[in-house]
């Protein structure tokens, strides 16, 4: 039983997010029809373990039951419990954010259009969407990081991921079509009478608010914040460290009641009213409204970035020079532009993890072109974009030579069960685990119900 709950846990994360929009939907967005685990004051809901069940066979795992997935499940509630109560563990809003936003990126490449993912899921906007998903995307964050801390330093030898390879192969999946990419982005320099007009509109709101008119009614009108629109622009407990700096410093200095003058940050500008300080955490409601650039704005910048293309095409400049010189990406720019799977680790991303518009502006590309100058929405942003497509790398069985990263990571992984198992272990016994009756005949590796 081990070896296939390691090995079908490692494939099915390889491959999460595919499955996950073909098949069925995240814990928190499945009708609840019962209720097959508690571990603390987390639940494991029965289709949780019929989603996990159902993407290990469409991957083509041979499995005889339910009880292994159900474990794993516990395993990862058990991280979850533990992880809201280590002060080492932060998750911030902005993260939450961008992985939702990512998500529903994703989910629309595989289903179709935003509206068809919002209906897939049975939503009936996209805010409901994506203020459901939050719960998902936090709980999967705990999780990892929580992880991370248990399994810190563990690493894997070459022989060691050799030998995984050789006992492992046959089960482990196919490598699909794969792009190792690079890209220069620049945000469009927006005029100042463009930044003006947000400036004012915020000050005639919190005028507004000043006057008697509700917070929460003119976040839920004019607050492009999706994580906090649709619930009047509130979050609750919010903690140093949560928000993005700017953020933090205007609101852990305002008073009870108090609105702030609007600021900027990455994302736009913004008001907050501080509704309830409790120590060191906030409750406070706040409208964001971004800053959109204008036609000639866009322009001005796609001119900008065809220059600079130029330049690397004669020769003029390296893309690395150019990458650290002119892009406003600040996670690429250091790293010859290079872009990272997030869901990997890795250079690597599949075509069904890029977005349409990046995917069409690879077509017909050899390695190390560029691709033309395209407006394209990156991080929440309106930005003129640049790619150059370092390699292809086309589908194939996965083998030692071509993906030794990727089965270093499984290898890697594969140790960590052990480790995480004997943490888990020690941690049952303090831990509240309650088995529902479907599952009390599974014969699980760890004694769960040891009270």
């Amino acid at each position: 039983m081990k070896y296939v709950g390691i090995i079908c846990t490692l494939i099915m994360n390889f491959f999460a997010m595919q499955v996950m929009a073909q098949n069925n939907t995240p814990t928190r967005l499945a009708k609840i029809e019962g209720i097959a685990a508690v571990v603390g004051e987390e639940v494991v809901l029965d289709t949780d373990v019929e989603r996990d069940f159902q993407m290990a066979k469409a991957q083509g795992i041979e499995v005889k039951d339910r009880c292994e997935f159900l474990n794993n499940m516990l395993l990862e509630k058990v991280l979850i419990d533990r992880a809201k109560q280590d002060t080492l563990v932060t998750v911030t809003n902005d993260e939450v954010q961008r992985t939702v936003k990512a998500q529903i990126d994703n989910f629309t490449r595989q289903i179709g259009s935003e509206k068809d993912v919002i209906d897939y899921f049975g939503f009936k906007t996209k805010a409901e969407l994506e203020n459901e998903l939050q719960f998902y995307v936090r709980d999967n964050i705990y999780a990892r990081e929580k992880r991370s801390l248990v399994v810190k330093g563990l690493d894997a030898t070459p022989e060691e991921v050799r030998v995984f390879f050789q006992e492992h192969s046959a089960e482990l999946p196919d490598v699909k079509d794969q792009y190792a990419l690079s890209h220069i982005i620049l945000y469009p320099e927006i005029e100042p009478e463009n930044e003006q007009k947000i400036i004012d509109e915020l000050n005639e709101i919190k005028k507004e608010v000043e006057e008697g008119a509700s917070f929460a009614t003119k976040a839920i009108l004019y607050s492009e914040d999706p994580g906090s629109s649709s619930n009047g622009g509130q979050y609750l407990k919010v903690k140093r460290g949560t928000m993005v700096k700017e953020f933090d410093a205007v609101a852990f200095n305002l008073e009870e009641g108090e609105i702030s003058e609007p600021f900027k940050t990455d994302y736009g500008y913004h008001i907050i009213q501080l509704e309830k300080r409790k120590g060191q955490e906030l409750d406070l409601r706040h409208i964001l409204i971004t800053l959109k650039p204008t036609e000639q704005e866009i322009e001005k910048t796609v001119n900008k970035l065809d220059s600079i293309r130029l330049m690397i095409n004669e020769g003029k400049i390296s893309f690395k020079d150019a990458a650290l010189r002119f892009s406003d990406d600040k996670y690429t720019k250091y790293n010859e532009g290079n872009l990272i799977n997030p869901q990997s680790g890795e250079d690597r991303f599949e075509r069904n993890e890029l977005s349409t518009n990046l995917s069409n502006n690879l077509i017909g590309l050899q390695n190390q072109e560029l691709s033309e100058v395209f407006v394209d929405d990156y991080e929440n942003k309106k930005v003129i974009r640049l790619i150059r497509l370092n390699e292809f790398i086309p589908e194939h069985k996965v083998n030692y030579a071509q993906d030794y990263s990727l089965l270093k990571r499984f290898a890697i992984r594969y140790k960590e069960q052990d480790v995480l198992m004997n943490w888990v272990r020690k941690q049952v016994p303090h831990t509240f685990v309650k088995i529902g009756d479907d599952y009390k005949s599974c014969d699980f590796e760890i004694n769960w119900e040891t009270k």
